[in-house]
């Protein structure tokens, strides 16, 4: 896995457990961040918990025979 990638996995993986950590994501209001902090919904944390675990794990590829 080249450098770059593994830098952006890392970063998200970080910004997705800051925010369970925090219990709140970013508000989006016509497809654009704010600034405003919401509470995660139940939903929120089971799919941060699935990304992170995805991220922890990454898949190899397959090489074509």
């Amino acid at each position: 896995m080249s450098k770059l990638i593994e830098r952006r996995r890392n970063n998200a993986k970080d910004v997705l457990e800051s925010q369970l950590v925090r219990n709140t994501k970013p508000e989006k209001v016509n497809r654009k961040t704010t600034s405003k902090m919401i509470p995660l919904t139940e939903g929120d944390k089971t799919r941060i918990k699935k990304e992170i675990e995805i991220l922890n794990s990454p898949r190899k590829k397959k090489t074509k025979v």
